[in-house]
């Protein structure tokens, strides 16, 4: 399939999307002599998940995707070049699992390898949210993307680091400048109902403030705080930085290990829905974190792209 229609595609080498065993570290101790047994078990109980695609001649002949074991929560997603109809090497490979929250996306770029096994995209929710993620289906979806498209996307993540955000977290703001931008945005929103104006700089340069209280340093409340940062490297944007509310924790077992599963809020923004992530740990120091909780860390984000939003 020649697609004429594509996002934006940067192509970098596949070392510079970082190395999965950090990914596998996460699942276990002993990745060089566990994760080996696991993709074994996988390939004798596999799933060959089609994507996007209607047939399997859409599908691109130079690889395969193959997940497993099939009825397994987590699922263990290779990527195996084939030549001649026939498996050559395993490319790569990666943990990966459902998560129920579905999404509307645009792809804005594709930063991929020339081998396309792997990629993370840039996902457009709104006009003012961006979300990358590493594609967990881009083998058997890259030559479906189109831009301009609105997908349906599940976003879920595996836990580095996760903490509590203490209550009343604050900092106190006092310099002249930052002072006036926060007086001048509170009052021009609450001008505008809320609502973000076009010529909202226009609007903060011009403020003045109205008596002295205004000129006073200003104690901002972070602990209530919803916030998302992708990863500075290219090809590792999908290692991100979050802050968010635990709006749901559930359970699930792999290899007789249990796993924690919070969702979270990723993206909050005002008068639009929450944007939820499936966050799992099985690390025992982060499952105590409750319902209704603010907590921050780093997580490896991934996107599931299944269908288009028609």
């Amino acid at each position: 399939m020649n697609n004429q229609n594509k996002p934006e595609i940067i192509i970098i080498n596949d070392q510079n999307f970082g190395s999965h065993v950090e990914h596998w570290n996460l699942l276990t101790d002993n990745p060089t002599s566990e994760v080996p047994k696991w993709l074994g078990l996988a390939l004798n109980d596999p799933i060959m998940p089609m994507g996007l695609c209607k047939q399997e001649s859409e599908m691109d002949a130079s690889s395969w995707l193959i997940q497993g074991p099939s009825t397994s929560t987590v699922q263990l997603a290779q990527v195996i070049a084939v030549e001649d109809g026939k498996p050559k090497a395993l490319k790569t490979a990666f943990p990966t699992f459902e998560s129920p929250y579905v999404v509307h996306a645009s792809i804005n770029r594709i930063i991929t390898c020339e081998s396309h096994t792997q990629a993370v995209l840039c996902l457009e929710l709104s006009p003012n949210s961006t979300v990358y993620a590493f594609d967990s289906l881009y083998a058997v979806n890259h030559e479906q993307y189109q831009k301009n498209q609105k997908y349906k996307v599940q976003f879920n993540a595996w836990a580095y680091e996760l903490e509590k955000v203490s209550d009343h977290e604050q900092i106190v703001v006092d310099d002249p400048a930052s002072i006036k931008h926060h007086r001048a945005l509170n009052d021009i929103l609450f001008d505008h109902n809320g609502i973000t104006p076009p010529n909202l700089q226009e609007l903060i340069d011009a403020w003045e403030p109205k008596s002295e209280d205004d000129k006073e340093p200003v104690t901002v409340d972070f602990s209530k705080m919803v916030a998302y940062l992708y990863g500075e490297t290219i090809g590792q944007e999908d290692e991100a930085w979050f802050q968010g509310k635990v709006v749901g924790k559930t359970q699930m077992q792999f290899m007789q290990q249990d796993y924690t599963l919070y969702d979270v809020t990723l993206i909050l923004e005002e008068n639009q829905p929450a944007i939820l992530v499936r966050i799992a740990t099985k690390d025992i120091a982060y499952k105590n974190f409750e319902i209704g909780q603010y907590i921050r860390g780093n997580i490896w984000i991934q996107a599931h792209i299944f269908a288009k939003a028609d």
